[in-house]
């Protein structure tokens, strides 16, 4: 898969539901949390 980088700036208090998701679902990165709650997110809409 290619990426394509983009830079973003996060509310601190989202980036610590993230980081809890993160250690909650054992995902190693934030960047691999991030991709999996976009994709949810994004399954949940096409519905």
């Amino acid at each position: 898969m290619k990426r394509i980088s983009k830079l973003i700036k996060f509310p601190a208090d989202l980036v610590a539901e993230i980081e809890k998701y993160q250690k909650e679902n054992y995902i190693s990165s934030f960047a691999g949390a991030v991709y999996e709650l976009i994709r949810k997110g994004l399954r949940v809409s096409d519905r």
